[in-house]
């Protein structure tokens, strides 16, 4: 008996309506559901048949720091995110400080950075920023050994004084004498890129010079970690099908991993050919190590790959604090003040030549510490950290975390959060880093993570710190940063949180303003 005699004459139109209906009443129910969701949580976005939660996503890419930050804000610091289906785009999202102490620091092992965060970054090899388990813990002993070598620190903190004294100041001498407008941002990614080659590699690249002149290899990192980016907003699929054409933005990020492994094949092959034991910079200690040192490792991959990390952390992140260091400073004039007398104190006659100032000078300024510090609290480097748990696990917040699960930890909201950092948490204001004994005030890392937390707390930490106290007291005890009236300063889309539009400024010199 076929189908067709069991069904009575007009049924099938029937069975049309009352899918029809169906539809029709399974969309009206859901368009209902997402305006009361709208209504009671403006900025959490809604969680669509099939895309998820892409939409909303797609809307606010534009200012996706922010967005994150606004939804975090809504739902109680925790937030699982849910993209298309098969797409493996969902992630938890948080900026709750107890999941971060849970993460980072008392189930550390629990929490790896995982096969796909390696995958992802893969430009990266196998460096310490990839590693997990064993392979990590023997970069991590190395590079605690090497980084806080004497020798190497006295070098690394004379090279940052050096390129300030020799090259940005002169720079800035310049353009301020020209009265040009200059785009801050590139001149410290200029001046941060010099100073990380000096320390890592120790080649002189003269990146920051009057011609500002192209440079490849700053131009290929740039590249990568657009690349890199785009791998985060997409399906995984959908990148690594890109890569296997060769196309889009695969095609420049394996054309940028060429140039870089050029680069710094051409610096090992200068080491090798110079084959000294004197060197100070990293790459040289790091060629120095016996074999024994480096069991388990291919000698030169593990080389290549720890160059490329330390050039990434050394030059992005400097550049990046420096630049919105600068920018809070240039739009709050009495923190600027504030410095400025500190400094003054430091040195007493302004119409002295242009003053550089050292590290142990710099040491007992409580003011500029603070700044620093405050402005690396609302614009970290590094605006997200990333984890993939190795075991099923329920956070502090209540939230439960399956093994696999991606979780993503934003640094950038955990900033803006008034239950982190109090009513006036989105504010610049220094003085929250002030003891009421006028010392530098200690936070706990998974409360201020722009230096990471737990065993994987950043080794170069008071390297950094040291830079970029030193270039910004040149910096505001020479000149005056004055950001161009209608420039729109916002963070980019990016792993490191660089500007949108850059920061047009001008300069000015102290001692022509005070006279």
């Amino acid at each position: 008996m076929s189908f067709r005699r069991l069904l009575p004459s007009g049924s099938y139109l029937e069975i049309l309506l009352v899918v029809l209906c169906y539809l029709f009443i399974s969309i009206l129910l859901l368009l209902i559901r997402h305006h009361r969701h709208r209504r009671r949580l403006r900025h959490v976005p809604f969680n669509w048949p099939v895309v998820g939660m892409l939409p909303s996503l797609a809307a606010e890419f534009h200012r996706l720091h922010d967005f994150f930050a606004d939804a975090l804000r809504e739902s109680g610091c925790t937030l699982a995110f849910t993209g298309p289906w098969l797409s493996r785009m969902a992630f938890l999202l948080t900026c709750d400080p107890a999941n971060a102490h849970h993460i980072f620091d008392s189930n550390f092992a629990n929490y790896p950075k995982g096969p796909a965060f390696a995958d992802t970054f893969d430009v990266l090899g196998r460096g310490i920023l990839n590693s997990d388990a064993a392979a990590w813990r023997a970069h991590r002993r190395l590079a605690h050994a090497l980084l806080g070598h004497r020798a190497f620190r006295s070098h690394a903190a004379a090279t940052a004084s050096a390129h300030v004294e020799r090259s940005l100041v002169p720079f800035m001498d310049h353009a301020a004498d020209a009265r040009h407008v200059v785009d801050l941002e590139d001149v410290l990614a200029r001046h941060a890129f010099d100073v990380t080659c000096a320390t890592v590699l120790g080649a002189e690249t003269a990146c920051l010079s009057p011609s500002l002149p192209a440079v490849p290899f700053a131009e290929a990192i740039d590249a990568a970690e657009a690349a890199l980016h785009f791998r985060h907003v997409i399906p995984p699929s959908w990148w690594k099908l890109l890569r296997w054409l060769n196309v889009g933005s695969e095609r420049r990020l394996a054309r940028a991993t060429s140039a870089i492994d050029e680069f710094i094949a051409d610096e090992i092959s200068k080491r090798k050919q110079i084959a000294t034991d004197r060197g100070v910079d990293l790459l040289t200690m790091y060629m120095n190590l016996p074999e024994e040192e480096l069991t388990g490792f291919d000698r030169d991959g593990f080389l290549r790959d720890t160059a490329l990390t330390f050039m990434l952390a050394g030059k992005d992140t400097i550049a990046a604090s420096l630049a919105w260091f600068f920018y809070a400073v240039a739009t709050h004039p009495e923190a600027e003040a504030n410095i400025l007398r500190e400094l003054r104190a430091l040195h007493a006659d302004p119409a002295a030549p242009r003053k550089v100032f050292g590290a142990d000078a710099l040491r007992n300024c409580v003011y500029l510490g603070a700044a620093i510090l405050e402005s690396l609290r609302l614009f970290p480097p590094i605006p997200f950290e990333e984890k993939e748990a190795a075991v099923t696990d329920v956070l502090p917040s209540g939230a439960k975390v399956e093994k696999g699960t991606r979780i993503v930890v934003s640094l950038y909201a955990m900033a803006r959060m008034e239950g982190v950092w109090g009513k006036d948490c989105s504010e610049y204001k220094p003085e929250r880093w002030i003891s009421a004994s006028g010392k530098l005030r200690h936070e706990p890392p998974y409360k201020f993570l722009a230096f990471n937390a737990g065993p994987r707390m950043c080794l170069g930490k008071d390297l950094a710190l040291t830079q970029l106290k030193v270039t910004a007291a040149a910096v505001i005890y020479n000149f005056c940063v004055e950001v161009v009236e209608g420039h729109e300063v916002v963070p980019e889309n990016s792993v490191i949180l660089h500007m949108k539009n850059g920061m047009l400024v001008r300069l000015k010199k102290r001692n022509v303003i005070d006279n």
